[in-house]
């Protein structure tokens, strides 16, 4: 079972990015679980969502405490935190302008992307959910880049959204290609 934790702030699409990387994962034949944790329900609050994915039924019903892999969306919240839990083989995806070694208090393998200039600049908003999952699934390397922007345009058009697809896949795709492993 592969368990990834997504942590930002409310309005930064962390709990939309869990539920199109929940989607992605299905459409690529695993079982799935995705949900997310609100402390106050206000703009700028932090929140974490979960997502659990397996080839096996899902058994496990909590939060995650051990995931192998963490997306931080917002590079101002807690690390120390953020990082809690994270398996010594797991890796940390920050968005953030900063290059990996500036985290060097982070033990695990560290990535990051400025996920929010990408969208910025793609799609015009400063909401980096989707351009992280592009810099995510080039990392963990299980689910397609397609398959990531069927569950995009999919989540989209249910939010009522289908206006910004096109833009938010570009922003997958811009993330996607500069992500250096």
């Amino acid at each position: 079972m592969y368990k990834i934790r997504l942590h930002g702030r409310g309005g930064q699409g962390i709990k939309l990015a869990a539920h199109i990387l929940g989607r992605a994962a299905f459409l690529s034949g695993y079982q799935v679980q995705s949900f997310a944790v609100y402390g106050a329900e206000r703009r700028g609050a932090p929140l974490t969502s979960f997502v659990r994915m397996d080839k096996r039924e899902i058994l496990e019903r909590d939060y995650i405490f051990d995931p192998d892999f963490v997306i931080c969306i917002d590079d101002t919240l807690d690390l120390n935190k953020v990082k809690e839990g994270l398996s010594k083989d797991g890796f940390i995806l920050i968005n953030t302008n900063k290059y990996p070694g500036h985290f060097s208090f982070i033990k695990q393998k560290i990535y990051t992307t400025d996920a929010t200039k990408i969208a910025l600049d793609t799609i015009g908003l400063p909401i980096p959910n989707t351009a992280i999952l592009g810099a995510f699934v080039k990392i963990f390397k299980k689910i397609p880049i397609e398959t990531l922007k069927k569950a995009v345009e999919k989540e989209l058009k249910n939010e009522g959204k289908e206006t910004l697809v096109e833009k938010n896949n570009k922003a997958v795709d811009v993330c996607y290609n500069k992500m250096r492993l």
